[in-house]
Formats: C-alpha cells, structure tokens, sequence
C-alpha cells in the first residue's frame, strides 16, 4: 500500500515517464508561465493506486510534487519554481456544496458553482527569510497559511550563534521582505448551482482560497468547477475558540464552465432522436404543445405567447464587430395582464425549463438584487466587494422577474443597461468593474387601476389609455422585443375549457404529503431519460430534460445567418412601416431596434429547425409576430409604434383642438378663450367634454397653461 513517503519517488518517475518534454518547456517559459496543468486521467491511467493516494492524501501529495517539480527543472538547468494543477477529477469526487461535511475534509474533492462575491487581492508571504540579528544568520520558513506568520524560536548552532528567541542570551529575528518569497491571495465566495438548489431552501455559500496564478482569475456570475480541498478552522465568539469549525476550501485549479449550455450533456442517441424530431411536420405545435403543458392555451393569443417563448429559449444570434460593439442575441419579453391569468405559472415554468435561468419578483428585489451590490468584505477588514445580483447569475440564461410594476423606479433605472448592452457598469464603494448579464428577461406585470384590471380603451377617456394603466416608462418597455397585452374577458366557451382544463390537470397531480412522506416518487422523476410525455388531453409533448437538450444543441451548433433575399424581406418591412409613421406627426416611429427584433425572432426559428440559414418563412413568421403583439398590445384602436398608448382616434382630436388653440392664440396676442375653442372644435365634430379633456392632457404634459380661468396660452 502506497504511502505519503513513497510519492515523492512516485511522482519523479512519473514526470520523467510521462511528460519530460512538457516540463522542460515550462521551465524555459518561467515565469510567464507559472502552473503546469495534469489531467487526472493522466495519473489514474499510470498508476491507480497512486491516484487514489492522491484523493485521500492531497495535501502532502500535492507538496511533494511541487517539491520535485521544481527540483526537475533546477537539474535541468532552469531556477523556475512551477505549481502543479490537476484538473479533472473523477465522477465519484464530485460534491455538491451542500453535501461537503466533516467526511470530506482534507480530501481531494470537485464542485461545480457559481462566482457570487470576490475579495481584493492582497499579497501574503510564500516563503519567509529571517535574519538573526545577533549572528547575520539567516533562515527560510515556509508560511503554511495567511492567518499567522510562522517566525523561528531560535538560531541554529550550525551556522548561526544557537540562541533562543526567549530567556538569557536571546534573539530576534528580522523578516527580510526583499528575499521573501510573496503570492497573491485572494477570497471567491461561491454558491451551489440554481438547478441544486432544493425547492424553499436558500443556496448553500462556501468561502474558496485561490492563490497565486488563481487569485484575480474569476469575477462574480461565472460558473466555474472547483477542484480544491475543504479544510475547517475554528469559530471565535467573543474572542474565545468553540467546539464548532467552519468549512473552507483552499483552491488547488478551477475550470471555467460558462461556455453556453456546456454542463448539459447529450448522448449519441439523444443527438439522433434530436435530428428526427427538427424533421417533423409538426414541430412548432410540438414545442409550443411543450411550453408549460398545465396552462391552456384557450385561443389564438395565447398559442403565439407560447411560441414567443420558444423563440426566446433559442434566441437570436449575439454578435461581436471588428469595431468592439456588439449586439445581443436574447429576446427580452413582458407580458401585461389582469390578474390571473397564469403569467407567474410561465414565468415559473420557464425560469425553471431553461438551463441557467433564475426567478425573482419585482417586489422582493432592489437594483443591487437584479445587477450588483457594493457589500462589505466579510472576508477580512470590511471593505467593499462585489456581489453578483440574479441578472449577472443568470449570464447565458434566462431571467424571469415577476411583479416588475413593484420594482421602484430607480430600482427599474438600472434594468436599461443590463437589458440592452448587456452588461452592467458598477461603480460603488470605490469599486469600478463590469458585469456581464447576457441573459433573457421574461417580465410580467399587472394594471395599476384600483380593481387590479385592464380597463377596455375608451378613446374619449384619457385614463383608459395605455400608459395610463401601467406603472412602466416608454424607454424601458422599449428595451423589450414583445409586449403581449393579456385580457380576462368572458367568453363562455373559452371559459369552460379553461375550466375543464384546470380539472384535469388537478386530477392528474400526486399528493405532495405523499412525496414528502416517502409513500411515492416525485412525478417528475418518473419521466427521467424519456424523449416524450403526454399533456391532460393526450397529445405528445416534450419532457422538460429533453426539451432543455434540444434547446442547448441548437443554440451550441446553428448560429443562423441572413441572406440578400431575407434581409430585403426584413428591410422592406421596416422601411413601409417607418414610413407610415413618418405621416403622422403624433406618432413615435420605429426604431432600429425593431428590425433587430424581428431579426432575432428569425435566428430563432431558424434554430428550431436547427438551420444555420434564415429563409424567407423564418423572417415572415417573425414579422407577423411582431406585428401581431403591436396590434393586440394595442387593442387593435391604437398606433401601435406610439409608446404613449394614445388611440388614433384621441390623437386625432388633439391634434384638431390644438390647432385650433394655436390658430386663436396667434390671432389673439397669444391667449384665447375657452369658448372660442369650443366653437371652434364645434365645427369639427367634437363636444364640450372632449375639448375639456383635450386641454387638460396637454396642460398636464406642460403644453399649454392657463394664466386665468377660461383662458389657455402655449408654454
């Protein structure tokens, strides 16, 4: 049985059998080049019995072949002095954070996090020269950790004077910083995985040491693989030491794993029932069939909704410019609509059906929560560090945020950076950094009316109007690619399969005392490894794992490009409609990022049908879409490219009136009075009442002001 005195002789005969050459280059490249990196295969496959010393012993072993390492390269000629980094451990290493205990403590252990919070570096001595100041002589003490600095108790008789640093005849030593041998040192606090994480249980958080060449790699929002050993220290309360210990774990290498939908892994047969279903006829009914298969989908509307988000799962395709710009590919979403009628069961649905993705709610979220925070550093001496909010958590994800009208407006503020370039700028506390919140949002949001509903548009009553009935600014519904308008209207037929629906799905539920007794399984294990399932009224639909595989292929390999004849489809569509607005004077016309929409909501049609080309359905389909949620959204009455949600009708009369009023003031030394303009607009068609209303809106807006009763300037 191997030991801890065998390895240093092991891994000598190692490095010499196996990777000589690899080391010589390395040691020629010191100190660009500081760590050598050994896949773990590389060792189980010379020796398992040696590999197997060094899960269990890694500490010591880890030491030794540093030791030798940088004794190899000495004998080469080279003074470099490398740090070995073993990376990929075996299946039966890896840990949740969650389950790392006493048991794993000092073993060679792997989890897969997420970076939450970072530490500033500091440096902290590797090795320590002192010099006795008595004799000159001088001795070197490796420094095992940055709590305490290790100082000798005396100076050796050989070669120095053999006093003691204590008692008759003493010493002292001095510390020479410029011999020194000095690392980085950094704190990563981590967190478990969202998809680990157990239902009504908080994410489990670890503190990581990363030294040297790691500290300074990772930022807040990375997934990263950790391989590295949990040590303890004992916990202080009141400056005494307890029975109690807390769990770290110091660094040894780290992999990063945020290569877009990398930790998801698709077997050969997976890849072929994949390739069969992007062949069949009818895919886009499967994949919305698959969509939160609980929810009905009662009409027209709510079938496109459903499609909608398919297409936001797949995305468009995120682009980077020779110029440094970039454009992002993830279609943003918000749905505004009366109260129940299932937008927090989507958004739960898709928060949890799309690899990385997080849910939160408007209400029990601040701008820190959804972006960054500025927090004091709990790893040391209380200054400030960055800790990653769910938009950076969610980077390559989705992002469901409910109740986004009870976000305050400040707290709304900061979502226009992260929704559009897609990262974040964090400048707080004296830190200056920048995240990445590559992610989708689907938002949901209600009507801020007094009964919690969308009243129907009355062109003659200003309250009724759109942006009179959400608590969301233009710039910021902007930043969305669709803005679907859902209605709780009665319509018997729809209601009652609605209703049938809901009782079907509640039959076919498991109790849950009985999952939580142990009496059955959860019923969504039972569909583990299967392609297909059936929905309440038997037609085939998607497993949720599967459908996350099919997502993750297409959005992995098919990155769908334009053609001439697609894009004049594309161009030619954008063009009519600016121009169509561009008559209007009232109207807010389309801008480019309308076009970018529809070209996203292309891309990812095109993925569903897993082609790297856009053709000319893919952008017709998209373009009925967008055209669809901009008629819907606006109840069919209003221009649906003005963001204030004014009907045309309405529109029209104010401007009518307001011409009239400027008419009157221009021919009476600026000011008119009020029956002047009802006489006036008498002759148009519109009465007392809507006059009335007319010149309050624009007096609310700052157009026009009334100096005294009955009279109406311009401002």
């Amino acid at each position: 049985m191997l030991t801890i005195h065998d390895s240093e002789a092991r891994w000598r005969t190692f490095f010499e059998e196996t990777c000589a050459n690899e080391i010589s280059s390395l040691a020629a490249s010191w100190p660009e080049r500081i760590s050598f990196p050994v896949d773990f295969a590389r060792i189980q496959a010379w020796n398992v019995s040696f590999a197997e010393l060094l899960l269990n012993n890694p500490r010591d072993t880890i030491s030794k072949s540093n030791i030798i390492l940088a004794t190899i390269c000495r004998e080469s000629g080279y003074e470099a002095d490398p740090r070995i980094r073993i990376i990929g451990l075996p299946p039966d290493s890896i840990r949740k954070l969650r389950d790392i205990s006493s048991e794993e403590v000092e073993l060679f252990i792997t989890s897969e996090v997420i970076v939450t919070k970072i530490s500033e570096l500091k440096p902290r001595i590797y090795n320590g020269i002192f010099t006795c100041t008595t004799c000159g002589n001088t001795i070197e003490i490796t420094q095992p950790n940055e709590l305490e600095l290790i100082e000798p108790s005396e100076c050796p008789d050989t070669g120095g004077c053999g006093r003691r640093t204590s008692g008759g005849g003493s010493t002292r030593f001095d510390l020479r910083m410029e011999s020194s041998t000095m690392i980085d040192n950094q704190w990563i606090e981590v967190q478990e995985l969202p998809e680990n994480v157990k239902p009504g249980s908080q994410p489990v958080r670890l503190s990581v040491l990363a030294e040297a060449e790691l500290a300074g790699k990772h930022v807040p929002g990375e997934r990263i693989r950790i391989n590295g050993i949990p040590y303890v220290r004992t916990l202080k309360r009141g400056g005494m030491k307890t029975p109690m210990f807390d769990v770290y774990i110091s660094l040894h290498s780290s992999e990063r794993k945020n290569i877009p939908l990398e930790e998801i892994e698709i077997t050969p047969s997976e890849l072929a029932e994949i390739e069969k279903i992007s062949q069949r006829d009818d895919l886009e009914e499967l994949f919305l069939r698959s969509i939160a298969p609980s929810i009905i989908a009662s009409d027209e509307k709510m079938r496109f909704i459903k499609k909608s988000l398919v297409f936001q799962l797949l995305g468009g395709v995120a682009r980077k410019y020779p110029d440094g710009t970039r454009t992002r590919g993830d279609i943003h979403i918000l749905l505004l609509g009366d109260p129940g009628v299932a937008k927090s069961q989507l958004l739960s649905f898709m928060g949890r059906i799309s690899p990385r993705g997080r849910f939160t709610t408007g209400g029990g979220t601040s701008a820190a929560g959804l972006t960054a925070a500025a927090v004091r550093d709990s790893f040391n001496d209380g200054r400030f560090s960055l800790e990653a909010g769910a938009l950076v958590l969610a980077d390559q994800g989705l992002c469901a945020v409910d109740e986004f009208d009870k976000m305050s407006s400040e707290d709304r503020g900061a979502m226009h950076e992260a929704m559009e370039q897609q990262q974040i700028n964090i400048n707080k506390g004296g830190i200056s950094a920048t995240m990445p919140t590559r992610c989708a949002v689907l938002a949901a949001a209600n009507p801020k009316t007094d009964n919690g509903r969308f009243s129907p548009i009355d062109w003659s009553d200003s309250r009724t109007f759109l942006h009179n009935q959400i608590k969301l600014s233009a710039p910021l519904i902007s930043r969305f690619d669709i803005v679907w308008m859902i209605q709780d209207m009665v319509d018997k037929g729809r209601d009652q399969r609605i209703a049938e629906h809901i009782v079907r799905v509640k039959r076919t539920g498991v109790p849950e005392h009985l999952i939580d007794s142990g009496h059955t399984v959860p019923p969504e294990s039972l569909l583990k490894d299967h392609i297909f399932s059936t929905d309440v009224d038997g037609n085939e639909v998607l497993t949720p794992d599967f459908f996350q595989k099919y997502v993750a292929h297409a959005k992995r390999l098919f990155h769908p490009e334009c053609d001439d004849a697609t894009m004049e489809i594309l161009v030619n569509h954008y063009t009519a409609k600016r121009e169509e607005m561009a008559k209007d004077e009232y109207s807010v016309s389309l801008t480019a990022r309308a076009i970018e929409a529809t070209m996203r909501m292309a891309e990812a049609r095109s993925r569903l049908f897993l082609r790297n080309h856009v053709v000319a359905e893919d952008a017709k389909e998209a373009i009925a879409m967008d055209g669809l949620w901009r008629y819907l959204a606006y109840d069919g009455n209003m221009n649906p490219q003005d963001p204030t949600g004014t009907p045309q009708k309405a529109r029209s009369a104010e401007k009518t009136i307001g011409a009239i009023v400027r008419t009157l003031c221009r021919e009476r030394d600026g000011e008119c009075h009020v029956n002047e303009i009802y006489n006036s607009a008498g002759e148009q068609g519109f009465d007392e009442d809507t006059v009335d209303r007319v010149l309050q809106s624009m007096s609310n807006r700052g157009v026009l002001y009334s100096p005294r009763i009955g009279l109406w300037r311009y401002a």
